[in-house]
């Protein structure tokens, strides 16, 4: 059986326990990874005993080269339309639907539609599925962190003072695509000095400076999977305030790295790096969760955090990048991709994070 059918076939037990005689998959990851798909504007309609694939006229030959455990459905009033069509004809009974991937006008454009058949707000069924990763999907992402840290180590090459923050972001997109990438994973956080404190600084017009601190978080997307990676680096020798901080921040990520195995709660993760820190007198400092799942979206499930309910489990890719901030002065996040395995962690980057390597 395919990679494809296996995922379906895990889906109609997940709607058996639910008991749903129909799930419509409307979020466009959710669709490529049940079917292998990768257009948009296209919705999957599942029951136990077949699947179709709505599109429009532009993806009807792809639909059918990409996904052929589908029976590929042109639609021509709408998505909502034909998805309902296909509800009533099936004979099922309840139909449910992703909640986060609606509108509340394509909702009631749907329901309006719908006749004898019930719809139910299903959150997260698929991505329950998608957060454990097969080997095919970690050797997909592995590839991705390989164009990323290729992008990378070239672009150091030619990081120095005068540069903007934008200018060192448009040349890190430029490797990651020379390199193979189809497109940057997410628009690459770039900040330097003070601006480092942002934890999602946007790049700007900012010159660099010889000395700066810059912090870099970056990914590729490949193959359809997605990379994520944070390095600072420094122009120059560091004072010894970002020295400790540095030393800090690599510290707490060991610990939080030597946590995961499969059957550790996530918070329990974030709970190692975040006490580190604490008793270095920067818990504060410290603000926001740990880490979160990468695959075909650059976040999704599980999330590492002090809430999380989450628990790891084998074949699971996150992130683990503790971070402190402090407002004015400036920060430092290191980060890097994990696959949980039974052993310990598979860290996929090979980029060196000590403070000798960070310095150019």
């Amino acid at each position: 059986m395919s990679r494809h059918g296996e995922r379906l076939d895990k889906l109609r037990h997940a709607l058996r326990q639910e008991e749903l005689g129909l799930l419509l998959v409307s979020e466009a990851a959710n669709v490529t990874y049940l079917t292998g798909f990768s257009g948009d504007s296209s919705w999957l309609l599942v029951a136990q005993d077949q699947a179709w694939l709505v599109t429009d006229g532009r993806y009807v030959e792809q639909a059918a080269a990409e996904a052929p455990l589908c029976e590929v459905v042109r639609h021509t009033k709408s998505l909502a339309v034909s998805a309902a069509e296909l509800a009533n004809a099936s004979g099922g009974k309840t139909l449910g639907f992703e909640p986060n991937a609606l509108t509340v006008a394509t909702h009631g454009d749907l329901v309006k539609e719908l006749q004898g058949v019930e719809a139910v707000a299903k959150k997260s069924l698929v991505e329950k599925l998608r957060q454990v990763k097969d080997e095919d999907e970690i050797a997909r992402i592995r590839a991705a962190v390989a164009v990323a840290d290729a992008a990378f180590g070239a672009l150091r090459q030619r990081l120095a003072p005068g540069m903007s923050e934008a200018q060192v972001a448009n040349d890190l997109e430029y490797e990651l695509r020379r390199l193979g990438a189809r497109k940057p994973s997410f628009d690459a956080i770039i900040a330097a000095r003070q601006r480092s404190s942002l934890p999602h600084a946007r790049a700007t017009d900012a010159v660099i400076g010889a000395g700066d601190p810059v912090l870099v978080d970056w990914g590729a997307e490949r193959d359809l999977y997605c990379s994520d990676c944070t390095r600072v680096v420094f122009l120059g020798a560091p004072n010894a305030a970002w020295r400790e901080i540095y030393e800090i921040v690599r510290e707490a990520q060991e610990k939080a790295l030597a946590a995961i195995r499969p059957g550790v709660p996530c918070r329990e993760v974030d709970a190692a790096a975040r006490i580190h820190m604490a008793q270095a007198g920067y818990g504060d400092a410290f603000k926001h969760g740990l880490g979160h799942g990468v695959g075909l979206r650059v976040h999704e499930g599980p999330t590492l955090s002090a809430r999380s309910e989450d628990t790891l489990a084998e074949g699971m890719v996150v992130t683990v990048e503790p971070g402190i901030y402090v407002a004015g002065w400036g920060g430092v996040r290191i980060e890097d991709l994990a696959v949980v395995r039974r052993d310990g962690p598979e860290v996929l980057s090979s980029l060196p994070k000590t403070l000798e390597t960070a310095i150019l």
